[in-house]
């Protein structure tokens, strides 16, 4: 089974990532756009956790130390970590694996992506956009 070691800048807070995700995705919610103060938020989403959502939608969970967002929890319990975390801890290339393949929640976006990407109107079960 393939493990991911991710930790944050400071290093005190190692998070480890087990098999292949459940998603690879760049969303575009107003849940995440709000949580973590961005446009969008592409993400791994992990299902095999031990974090569950004690209030409201989301909850972010962080360094105590410097800060950095490790990953959130969604209305479904999935964890969601960042990319950018996962690929700062590789040399700053995230794995291929685990780059995204879809845009999800594309009609509540607030830009624009010019990308090849399918854009999912809101889940993957949804119609795509065609703009």
């Amino acid at each position: 089974m393939k493990i991911y070691t991710v930790h944050c800048s400071c290093n005190r807070i190692e998070l480890s990532l087990y098999g292949e995700p459940k998603a690879r995705v760049i969303c575009h919610c107003i849940d995440c756009r709000e949580l973590l103060d961005g446009p969008f938020y592409p993400v791994t989403v992990w299902t095999d956790h031990t974090a569950s959502i004690t209030r409201g939608k989301m909850k972010k969970y962080f360094c105590t130390n410097c800060g950095e967002v490790l990953f959130n929890t969604n209305s479904v319990d999935w964890q969601a970590v960042p990319q950018w975390l996962i690929a700062k801890s590789y040399d700053n290339q995230l794995p291929l694996e685990l780059t995204a393949v879809a845009h999800i929640f594309y009609e509540q976006r607030i830009i624009d992506v010019s990308d090849n990407l399918p854009k999912h109107l809101r889940g993957f079960s949804s119609p795509l956009f065609e703009g």
